[in-house]
């Protein structure tokens, strides 16, 4: 977490439920709980002394876990030196004494004034040391507490903590979230799924109750404990079909208009304000249309296959195609995708692949994709499908796993293998009328939000009070 920007999708899920369990229990009753590496003991701290702001983002928690990095982080255009101590001081430096003489010019390409720089300067010497209290795990534990195990914990050292967890009689749920490691063992790379397999294995020795994150992953958890002859209890908590969470949701203060957008007429250009502050390689991708794919990019998300699709209806004579975003870190096994760039100019300029999107770059890509396109080889719930839902987009989806459980029928569907059916779901939805049509189910469907989940998990939970 001290380096990154942008949470994964599994630690979207895990914080965001963490905020909306907090809505559902009492501040004081909600323990967050972690092994401290340089100790290497169990801790753990009530919510009530974090708050919900500090899950917003990387960048928040670190003001509260690591606050002499979150005071580089407090300076909008310092973020790219935050990992790099001599030009993030000799810059900031620079831009003190810019905002000393006035020169609102110098902040113009941030949208920024200098007194808005003064006021983040000042801001940076209010991020204190919170004082955290945290205390040993066994000191707060009584038998009946629940351990709810949200992400997974692979290491022996956890491991090890669950069993005496489990031996003090407190109740432990662990969150599975797929089980790809050993049902698609080729999309993965190194020892992850031998290791992943002892994992899961070993887990049914403290855990008393499992928790699926759909229907999917629950019948090949049940499969997986079958052939070891073990009948595990299992619930299933599906996943959300929301849209990235704002800082609202997580209640942070709302972000401070530059001087630049001030006075645009919104009503009249709606989005330009947003557009203004998008960087400059991603405002010709908006202005045209395209259709976004979400997800780290690596064999299981089936780019290649997805950039093929393209490949083929390009060569077929579709000219008039929309442009194929990928937007993801750049992930394992993915080299014939890499390949098949290099070798056709980036699908004859058709494909564009933004690496690392920030959550504001993504708001903007969903916000304005045709539509949205997620033909992975596996899932254990799909978010991006449910998020392109949520910004009331259609999708191309494969037809495996938990993902028709994620588009339910607002969403045309594909064989994640044939490069043919994934080209002829595409076909369908350049359809603009049919396009349309599923556009309005999606407007009067009853999406699932990250409030139903928490809901869910709390009542999946008290089966075992």
């Amino acid at each position: 977490m001290s380096k990154i920007d942008r949470y994964s999708g599994i630690q979207r899920v895990v914080v965001t439920m963490i905020v909306e369990m907090s809505r559902l229990v009492d501040a004081d009753r909600l323990y967050l709980s972690w092994r401290d590496r340089k100790s290497g003991h169990y801790l753990c701290l009530p919510f009530s002394q974090i708050g919900a702001e500090a899950f917003a983002s990387p960048e928040s928690m670190r003001r509260i876990f690591r606050p002499s990095v979150a005071r580089r982080d407090n300076l909008p255009p310092l973020k790219k030196y935050r990992t790099k101590p001599v030009k993030y001081y000799l810059q900031r430096a620079w831009l003190d004494v810019a905002a000393r003489l006035g020169h609102d010019r110098r902040f113009h390409k941030y949208n920024m004034s200098a007194k808005m720089w003064r006021d983040a300067r000042k801001g940076r010497k209010q991020v204190k040391q919170q004082t955290l209290s945290p205390v040993e795990f066994s000191s707060r534990a009584r038998a009946g507490d629940h351990l709810v195990l949200l992400d997974s914990a692979w290491f022996s050292e956890q491991i090890d903590i669950f069993l005496q967890a489990h031996k003090a009689e407190l109740v432990v749920h662990s969150m599975v979230y797929d089980l790809i490691p050993i049902v698609a063992p080729h999309t993965c790379d190194g020892m992850g799924p031998a290791n992943f397999y002892q994992w899961l294995l070993r887990s049914q020795e403290y855990t008393d109750h499992y928790l699926a994150i759909s229907q999917a992953t629950l019948r090949d958890l049940k499969d997986f404990f079958s052939a070891h002859g073990v009948d595990t209890p299992a619930t299933v908590v599906p996943l959300a079909q929301a849209a990235l969470p704002s800082g609202a949701d997580m209640g942070l203060q709302k972000q401070v208009i530059g001087p630049l957008s001030t006075n645009i007429a919104t009503a009249a250009y709606p989005g330009l304000r947003e557009l203004i502050t998008l960087d400059d390689s991603l405002r010709h991708v908006v202005a045209n249309p395209f259709v976004l794919c979400v997800g780290t990019i690596e064999a299981r998300k089936n780019a290649w296959r997805i950039a093929m699709a393209w490949k083929a209806l390009l060569d077929q004579g579709y000219v008039n195609l929309p442009k194929l975003v990928f937007a993801g870190r750049r992930g394992w096994l993915r080299q014939d995708f890499e390949d098949l760039l290099e070798a056709t100019g980036n699908v004859y300029g058709y494909v564009r692949v933004i690496d690392g999107p920030s959550d504001e770059e993504l708001d903007m890509l969903y916000s304005h994709c045709q539509f949205s396109i997620m033909a992975s080889l596996y899932e254990g719930w799909g978010l991006p499908v449910g998020e392109a839902l949520a910004y009331g987009k259609t999708a191309v989806v494969a037809n495996n796993s938990s993902l028709p459980e994620v588009g339910e029928d607002l969403v045309e569907y594909c064989d994640a293998t044939e490069v043919s059916s994934i080209a002829e779901a595409v076909k369908r939805l350049m359809d603009d009328d049919h396009r349309a049509a599923l556009e309005a189910k999606i407007t009067a469907a009853n999406l699932r939000d990250w409030a139903d989940v928490a809901r869910d998990l709390h009542a999946a939970i008290g089966l075992f009070s």
